[in-house]
């Protein structure tokens, strides 16, 4: 009798779904997240002349769209299922051709990776099949692979950045050698990823095949000396700029670890700094800094002029809630994690 049942509901459920309109369970919705949805949005505001817009948000799974015919048959199976979505985005950084961004999610202990071309979306929570992510706070491109800093582990890993499932398997470098990373960059010029150690007040450089090259810092205020830095950016002109956050300033350094020069105080005035974290170098050698204190991004010539600054606490468009990672790619965008409103703002420098 229970068969029986089953068997007639199969076949009322088989008639009806030879009866619904496909056309729609079978499109799929492309969207661009980066279209620039507010007219108008850039800094500084009219009349003054505009050298940053507003292009668009990142928030999770459902930015290019709503698979509506994958999504019939999963939820017919296994009821709805909510996208997934970032909670506490921390890093970020784009490929060398612009094509594809990680985003290092801290709490949710995952790097979510979105392909801009192809329109896909891919969350990976392991560096390999036993190994899981705990708490990645960073993440870099070098080559086709993802380094990913992860400050629980207390090492970096290093995955495949392809936007397959299959080809998760990686390994992890720096184990006993890093108390806790938190940021990362790679230098196509010498071929190294320089890591911030911010628990041991230094920098350490990797090459490729993981071993160390060299390293530099110390705790302390001096020159060359660091206390809990926080982030790092890799310029056009072979230079590294080091968020020095506690010591409320951006020092400036040589590949090799030389001290090359140091901007910012601690106050409330303009040019000051606060919380330094996320840094990051456009095409003209200005470095851009994200402050988590002052719910802002300031522009800085490499002299440690300040040039413009915009934003303020809140959760619309050009407003933040302790931003934290700064990376600007070859197309001249600026990418900034909006951590607590758990979204990666995209700006485009004029």
């Amino acid at each position: 009798m229970i068969r029986a049942v089953r068997t007639s509901q199969l076949t009322m459920c088989c008639a009806a779904l030879a009866t619904m309109p496909w056309v729609g369970a079978c499109s799929h919705q492309t969207l661009d997240p980066l279209a620039g949805g507010v007219s108008g949005a850039a800094w500084p505001k009219y009349p003054a002349k505009s050298h940053v817009r507003y292009l668009g948000v990142l928030t999770g799974e459902d930015d290019f769209g709503h698979d509506a015919s994958k999504a019939f048959w999963t939820e017919l199976v296994h009821g709805p299922t909510p996208p997934v979505k970032m909670v506490t985005p921390m890093g970020v950084c784009v490929s060398g051709d612009g094509s594809k961004v990680a985003v290092a999610d801290v709490n949710d202990h995952s790097i979510h990776v979105f392909d801009l071309v192809a329109k896909k979306y891919r969350r990976v929570d392991r560096w390999s099949e036993s190994g899981r992510l705990e708490s990645p706070v960073a993440v870099t491109w070098v080559g086709d692979d993802l380094w990913i800093a992860d400050s629980k582990l207390g090492a970096v890993a290093i995955i495949n950045g392809a936007m397959t499932k299959e080809a998760v398997g990686g390994r992890v470098i720096g184990e006993g050698k890093l108390k806790r990373p938190a940021s990362l960059a790679y230098c196509a010029a010498n071929q190294l990823c320089y890591v911030v150690d911010s628990a041991a007040h230094k920098v350490v450089a990797f090459d490729r095949s993981g071993n160390v090259a060299r390293e530099f810092g110390s705790p302390g205020a001096g020159p060359g000396q660091l206390n809990y830095p926080s982030h790092i950016a890799v310029g056009a002109n072979d230079t590294l700029a080091v968020a020095d956050s506690l010591n409320f300033r951006v020092q400036q350094f040589s590949l090799d670890g030389s001290p090359k020069g140091m901007f910012g105080r601690k106050g409330d005035a303009a040019g000051d700094l606060a919380l330094p974290k996320g840094v990051a170098y456009d095409a003209s050698g200005n470095i851009w800094v994200a402050d988590a204190h002052f719910e802002n991004v300031q522009a800085f010539s490499a002299q440690g002029e300040l040039l413009m600054a915009f934003g303020e606490e809140g959760t619309g468009v050009g407003e933040f809630w302790l931003p934290a990672g700064v990376f600007i790619d070859q197309m001249q965008r600026l990418w900034v994690t909006d951590s607590y409103n758990r979204r990666v703002q995209v700006f485009q420098l004029l």
